[in-house]
């Protein structure tokens, strides 16, 4: 497990080495002694502090049941107020979180974009003529890259993994070299250079931040990918390989700086740090390997965080298939990869360099970073039950060293930085419609939710038309069954022989044994109630359960005939007024409500025998 966590969770922050030393030296203006020391001070406390202390040791403690990532702390801060999601009122710290996943997905479609062409770009080193190859080839990549995606997270990590693990011993020993050769570039582990930088630095302070932030913006995948891999494989994988590495290469960075201070204006430094020919070639194919792989973490951690959403309410039901029978995290979501590749791809063919992409790079995950600190501090008070003064002391603490970062990468807004925004914006205005018009049709129906018994002895006075109907839901309390068959009774005036409430139940558990978790409960010779539980592995099959509870009601439940009608719920606005919604996001709302997932693709039942229902909301 650490080492596939090696090959998924620490790619994009394995491989910053290649480009944030070099570009906070370049902000600084100077290439001296002094600089070289002193940016090296800052990238490796900007590491233990942001990576070692924040997120491997705190922010990973706060996991919803094994997973993480913001919509977990969501979960999280629901369960500690007791309020339920989609309940009232969205509560500010709700908003906030939703606002930083919808960050993460922004930042999400840059990463591999950046990844590829950074280590295509790198091919130049070796031929110049490859230059008019690197947009082909980088497309070429990443198509590939995201068709593989389907054979899950756990295979990826595992072939991707040893070539993480040769890469992280091929920097740290690189590091290792130059640090013999220059050692007093361990004085860098003292904090006071890094801040003798920022003030040499003078009005230049806030560019070095915003370079320096390159060496830890895979930080937040690292959270979200919790789920695809426990907290401990992904603790011994920083604390055994990735860091040591870390640290060295960057030292051995400083070393080369202050021996060879021209080297960071002839030439890529990473790269000189070897001898030129064919060490420098095989350092370029693997750094390619490496940055290649690097896309993965936030691919993995934008599949986490759909997942998340949609079993919290907060996005439409699609697609999402577990690919792990030990980890219930690990999943693959179709729709979101195709069109994260695509977006991917767009960038690269509007963009056309990593330097230009380097300009929209980094603020939508530190706004996510900013957001997760403050979410928390609310997670260590009403949750962990920490004092005010611990959780003040942590929550001050980081956000001195966050925000610096934030005010920095806001002078990218303009040069690119706005892409990542804009496309997290409108992420979150669908997620907040989702979550507004779910609501609104919840509310209905709880309004006419009634008790089981109460709507037994109204079928008694109903017309009865021959044969079944199974109202089909994923909810194994009946309220919301109920409410579609008496909203059903209104319209209609009649209803079917026989109905059977159908939940459809997913257990924590990969496989269970589906048959045998069918319970079924009589509450008039009309009226059933069938809760049925199935694995995060397994698709439940709505006819052969309906033949299981025919078998344990010792036939009080009928066969399934010709006559038996499946009603399945489409959460549809079909009617509404009032003032609470938008006639605009009403819209948006029936256009997610008809492109979800569909049911009966993973319930198995006959197209023939499938009615749907949709609720008009006229309050």
């Amino acid at each position: 497990m650490a080492l596939a966590a090696l090959g998924v969770v620490f790619g994009d922050i394995g491989t910053s080495p290649l480009y944030s030393f070099e570009t906070a030296l370049a902000a600084v203006g100077k290439s001296d002694v002094p600089a070289a020391m002193g940016v090296g001070s800052l990238i490796i406390w900007s590491v233990l502090l942001i990576v070692s202390v924040k997120y491997v040791l705190v922010v990973m403690r706060a996991d919803y049941h094994g997973e993480g990532g913001v919509f977990a702390l969501l979960a999280l801060l629901q369960k500690g107020t007791g309020k339920k999601p989609g309940m009232g009122v969205l509560p500010v710290h709700a908003l906030l979180l939703l606002a930083g996943a919808a960050m993460l997905f922004g930042d999400g479609t840059i990463t591999p974009a950046i990844s590829v062409l950074s280590a295509m770009e790198g091919l130049e080193l070796v031929n110049p003529g490859f230059k008019r190859y690197v947009i082909p080839v980088t497309v070429a990549i990443l198509i590939a890259l995201f068709s593989v995606q389907r054979l899950g997270t756990g295979r990826l990590g595992m072939a991707f993994g040893w070539v993480m693990l040769f890469w992280f011993f091929t920097i740290g020993g690189m590091g290792a070299v130059w640090i013999c050769r220059e050692p007093r570039v361990l004085e860098a582990f003292n904090p006071l250079l890094a801040l003798e930088v920022l003030r040499m630095a003078g009005w230049k302070a806030f560019m070095v931040m915003g370079a320096v932030v390159l060496a830890v913006t895979g930080v937040e995948a690292l959270y979200a990918d919790m789920g695809h891999f426990s907290r401990r494989s992904i603790a011994l994988a920083w604390h055994g390989v990735a860091l040591p590495a870390l640290l060295l290469n960057y030292l051995g960075q400083a070393a080369l700086a202050v021996r060879f201070p021209e080297a960071y204006e002839t030439g890529n430094p990473f790269f000189m740090m070897v001898p030129a020919g064919w060490p420098t070639l095989l350092l370029v194919i693997l750094a390619t390997l490496a940055t290649v792989i690097a896309s993965q973490a936030l691919i993995s951690g934008v599949f986490s965080l759909t997942a998340q959403a949609q079993e919290l309410g907060y996005a439409p039901r699609i697609n999402v298939k577990h690919t792990s029978r030990n980890e219930r995290g690990q999943v693959y979501v179709p729709v979101v990869n195709w069109l994260l590749g695509l977006t991917c791809i767009l960038l690269v063919l509007t963009f056309r360099s990593s330097e230009n992409l380097a300009a929209a790079y980094g603020l939508a995950v530190v706004c996510t970073m900013v957001i997760t600190t403050w979410s928390i501090g609310l997670v260590s008070l009403w949750r962990w039950k920490w004092r005010w003064w611990q959780t003040g002391l942590l929550v001050g603490g980081l956000l001195s060293i966050e925000l610096p970062f934030f005010l920095a990468c806001l002078s990218k807004l303009p040069d690119g930085g706005y892409f990542p925004v804009l496309f997290g914006g409108i992420l979150l205005v669908v997620m907040l419609t989702w979550w507004k018009g779910r609501s609104l049709v919840l509310a209905a129906m709880r309004a006419h939710a009634t008790a089981p018994e109460a709507l037994a002895a109204k079928l008694e006075s109903v017309p009865a038309a021959p044969g079944q109907v199974v109202f089909v839901s994923s909810n194994p309390r009946p309220g919301y069954g109920i409410a579609r068959v008496q909203e059903c009774i209104r319209r209609q005036g009649g209803m079917r022989r026989q109905v059977v409430l159908m939940s459809l139940v997913s257990s924590m558990e990969s496989n269970i044994d589906m048959p045998r978790s069918v319970k079924v409960e009589r509450h008039s010779e009309r009226l059933w109630h069938v809760v049925a539980r199935h694995g995060y592995m397994q698709e439940p099959h709505a006819p052969e359960i309906l033949r299981r509870a025919c078998e344990l009601s010792g036939g009080g439940i009928g066969s399934e005939t010709a006559e038996t009608f499946y009603m399945l719920p489409r959460e549809l606005i079909v009617e509404y007024v009032g003032n609470r919604m938008a006639r605009w996001r009403r819209a948006l709302f029936s256009v997610l409500s008809r492109n979800v997932s569909y049911a009966p693709d993973y319930y198995y039942i006959p197209q023939e025998k499938i009615v749907e229902f949709a609720w008009m909301i006229r309050g």
